[in-house]
């Protein structure tokens, strides 16, 4: 009789497939997943301010407003993109109106208007707003004109701005009284059907049309329809969720001059200069897609942030060799504060963090592992390649990573030492193995045949040997010298015109190859010179990083009432609890071979692999803290992949005591749970409520200043001016 196999539903496949892995491993999973979403969810916006347009110092751009419902001028808002002028200075604005009674010859003024200034950046001198480069600023506020409403009457309907300096515009928006935006056109064509008499503002409109004459701007930068092709982008509001921070302003300038290619402008080209290309490109690949709007600039960073979680997972989980070591690694990497605040931004020190866990978390695999004698080139290319290959991203990404080979060589060092002594063992067990036949055995000529059959065995293992350490070497040099020598050159390709705007002379008449071009932003990566206003204040050390001294300050809008910033902050009880851990571990490391090593008094049989993980982790968090100990004004934001493997010393800190710890589990809540485990699980407990604490801090969220100083502020115990 036939039997049929029920179909199973979506359902119960998708039970069959997760109750393949165990409680932690699926705990792992939703708080990445978590991680993510709350990640999307919260960097910003996605209202993009369309096309930028190109203006000259000195350019003017007339408007015409078409007011709707007899309402008035209001407000009037700007979207300035990169100003070609020093970072920190302060330029002007200039604004008229006139009205259309006269278009052969309007009359104009800057009553109601005038002047305005805009910082590059910041401003240096405290005269202009902040912060002013890609997000939206308010010019004026009419209803507040000298007390009086609405002054502007509706028959001004012509506004005319003067740019101060060479800069890309990305928009201008008007608003009537009721905070509409009001219609506005710049060309005489684009009032056909709106006004009977359009054909009149020719005139008027005639520099407006005829502004591209003459001028070498690419294509698409000197339309001047840009300053009003996404007139409903305007987002308004204080928090981070509609304004880039001063850091990322950087990075957006770098990318306009990617687009804008083989273009000269008069001026200063700023850009991002503290990390390598591909620090750049991760985020234009969002801006492509999204336009430049907060949520395009920082879409792909939240993904490598969360990519990271789960990394930290893996990495946990092969140190520590249990999935629960493994969540734990995770959590605290998800919630150490530096993750959830940088990761959410449009800079790629996640990305960064992520290669380095990768290329890490490879190479100890090597490390420990060896190479699988059935699979020897799918087993070193699973391992020495793909950590080469990830640490060729890093050094694109920032070539300070270049201090994570110490760890990476020392580790690889050791695996092909320990398979050399393998090697070695192997020969003396085939030796050995002879010597025993051939000693109790009377017939010289099985004797010999016993010999021949050693030698041969011998010949076939040095050549295996051979081979599979040739293929060792071979994948190292070609990752850790070809690929990232290679890779480096691949993602400074594309700015090409950039580095000769901004390291030749003369960029008109270059005369620096691309290679010295390269080699020129390369090492300029080794220095931190991205100014904002918040640079000295938030200035600390690595040593800083290590004990969590002070945090950083990326955004604020805090007035005397509410408290609004977002900090970059460790979270106090997992600095401190690493610490702990570190100087734990580091005392046990002295009394074991103090006392004699493996035959001493502090000898047992977890001792070696857990002072071997101590070796290489404190390697690898010494090497993370040297890459920014040289580059001068870094902050706490420069630690991202520093904490990740510095908060490592906290599983091992557990691990280490739970290896030794034979107390008697006990129930707690239905868990049976040693002394170890119920420290550990209490110290968790602290971790949780200093992250809600703190959670306003993260997310930018206002709150009063008595409630902030309650909550967070104590949690920096050195204030930079904007935090504590």
């Amino acid at each position: 009789m036939a039997t049929y196999k029920t179909k199973e539903s979506i359902k119960e496949r998708t039970q069959s497939f997760f109750s393949k892995f165990s409680g932690f491993a699926r705990a792992a999973f939703v708080l990445v997943l978590a991680f993510l979403v709350l990640g999307l969810a919260t960097i910003g916006t996605a209202q993009s301010p369309g096309r930028a347009f190109y203006a000259e110092d000195g350019a003017k751009v007339v408007f015409y407003l078409n007011y709707q419902n007899s309402k008035k001028l209001d407000k009037v808002y700007i979207n300035v993109g990169t100003m070609y002028t020093e970072v920190g200075a302060t330029e002007q604005l200039n604004f008229r109106r006139a009205s259309t009674s006269n278009l052969s010859e309007p009359q104009w003024s800057t009553t109601y208007l005038g002047n305005v200034k805009v910082g590059n950046i910041y401003s240096s001198d405290g005269s202009a707003a902040n912060s002013s480069n890609y997000n939206w600023v308010e010019l004026f506020d009419l209803g507040e004109y000298e007390g009086n409403a609405n002054p502007l009457s509706t028959t001004y309907k012509l506004i005319e701005i003067t740019f101060p300096c060479n800069m890309l515009v990305n928009e201008v928006v008007f608003l009537d009284e009721d905070g509409n935006v009001i219609p506005a056109y710049v060309t005489h064509g684009d009032l056909e059907g709106v006004v009977s008499n359009w054909e009149a503002f020719r005139g008027v409109f005639y520099q407006n049309e005829h502004y591209a004459e003459g001028q070498e701007a690419p294509r698409g930068y000197l339309d001047v329809s840009s300053l009003v092709d996404a007139q409903d982008s305007l987002r308004t509001g204080s928090t981070v969720y509609a304004n880039f921070t001063q850091d990322e302003m950087y990075t957006l300038m770098q990318i306009d001059h990617i687009l804008l290619g083989n273009f000269n402008a008069n001026g200063v080209f700023t850009g991002n200069t503290d990390v390598g290309p591909l620090s750049v490109l991760l985020p234009l690949l969002g801006v492509l897609i999204f336009g430049k709007s907060p949520f395009g600039l920082r879409v792909v960073p939240a993904l490598f942030a969360a990519a990271l979680v789960a990394a930290a997972y893996f990495l946990g989980k092969k140190l520590f060799k249990s999935d629960g070591y493994g969540f734990l690694t995770a959590a605290l990497a998800a919630l150490g504060g530096t993750a959830i605040v940088v990761g959410r931004l449009g800079l790629s020190y996640s990305a960064l963090a992520f290669f380095a866990v990768c290329a890490f978390l490879f190479m100890y695999k090597f490390f420990e592992d060896g190479i699988d004698g059935a699979y020897p080139v799918k087993s070193a290319a699973g391992s020495v390649l793909a950590s080469g290959i990830f640490f060729a991203l890093a050094f694109a990404a920032d070539p300070k990573s270049v201090w994570l080979l110490l760890p990476l060589l020392f580790m690889f060092v050791w695996g092909v030492v320990r398979r050399s002594r393998a090697h070695r063992e192997e020969m003396r067990a085939v030796r050995k193995e002879m010597s025993d036949k051939n000693a109790h055995e009377p017939s010289e000529e099985v004797m010999l045949a016993n010999i021949e059959e050693c030698e041969k065995r011998e010949r076939t293992l040095t050549a295996v040997y051979g081979y599979e350490n040739r293929t060792v070497w071979l994948f190292f040099a070609l990752a850790f010298v070809v690929a990232t020598a290679m890779f480096a050159v691949l993602a400074a390709l594309p700015f090409n015109f950039t580095y000769v705007k901004m390291y030749e002379a003369d960029p008109s008449s270059p005369s620096m190859g691309i290679f010295a071009l390269i080699a020129q932003a390369l090492g300029d990566a080794f220095s931190v010179g991205n100014v904002t206003q918040f640079s000295a204040a938030n200035a600390s050390s690595p040593f800083g990083w290590l004990i969590g001294y002070k945090g950083a300050t990326l955004f604020s809008a805090s007035s005397d009432a509410v408290y609004s910033a977002l900090n970059v902050q460790a979270n106090i009880g997992m600095t401190l609890t690493a610490l702990v851990g570190l100087i734990f571990m580091a005392s046990y490391a002295v009394l074991y071979f103090a006392t004699g090593g493996a035959k001493g008094a502090y000898a047992s049989e977890h001792a070696p692999r857990a002072l071997l993980l101590f070796a290489v982790l404190g390697l690898v968090v010494l090497a993370s803290m040297l890459a920014y100990a040289f580059a001068g004004q870094v902050s706490a934001v420069n630690g991202l992949t520093f904490q990740v493997f510095y908060f490592l010393f906290i599983p091992l800190l557990f691990y280490t005591c739970g290896l030794n710890d034979g107390s008697e589990k006990k129930k707690v809540f239905g868990i049976r749970m040693n002394v170890t485990a119920k420290v550990l699980a209490a110290v968790c407990a602290v971790y949780a409520l200093l992250f809600l604490l703190s959670v306003p801090s993260y997310f930018n969220i206002p709150v009063a200043p008595l409630a902030a100083d309650i909550c967070f502020g104590w949690t920096s115990l050195v204030s930079n001016g904007f935090f504590r």
